[in-house]
């Protein structure tokens, strides 16, 4: 295994699904997965993109827009993403394509204007 790690030039084999890796998801717990992103147009809920990768997607943000703006060949619509997109390179890519994109500021997230949108009152189904 370690002559086969070598010649692939990654960090990581896994024998049980090869193609995964370790991840950090959250609070820095890891778990061997993959990551997938997914692009959903809001008012009809129709999938529009997807990328399953084995990377942390804390910069996946960028790509998807681009893939969005090509696939529908537009730049006017507005992007949502939660928390853990809110990193300036990944702004610079939707700014530089023309979109408008809202996502949860980390230092602010549990204190958002309106009380229905902190954190604290989200609950997962």
């Amino acid at each position: 295994m370690q002559k086969e790690l070598e010649a692939s030039g990654d960090t990581q084999i896994f024998t049980s699904d090869p193609v995964s890796r370790q991840m950090i998801n959250r609070n820095n717990i890891t778990e061997v997965a993959y990551n997938v992103q997914t692009v959903v147009d809001a008012k009809h809920c129709i999938p529009i993109e997807y990328k399953v990768s084995n990377q942390n997607d804390s910069k996946a943000m960028g790509d998807m827009v681009e893939r969005t703006t090509e696939i529908l060949e537009l730049t006017d619509f507005v992007t949502l993403y939660d928390i853990g997109y809110h990193i300036g390179s990944e702004f610079k890519t939707a700014f530089d394509l023309g979109v408008d994109v809202l996502v949860a500021i980390p230092e602010v997230a549990s204190n958002a204007p309106d009380i229905k949108f902190n954190i604290s009152e989200f609950v997962y189904n």
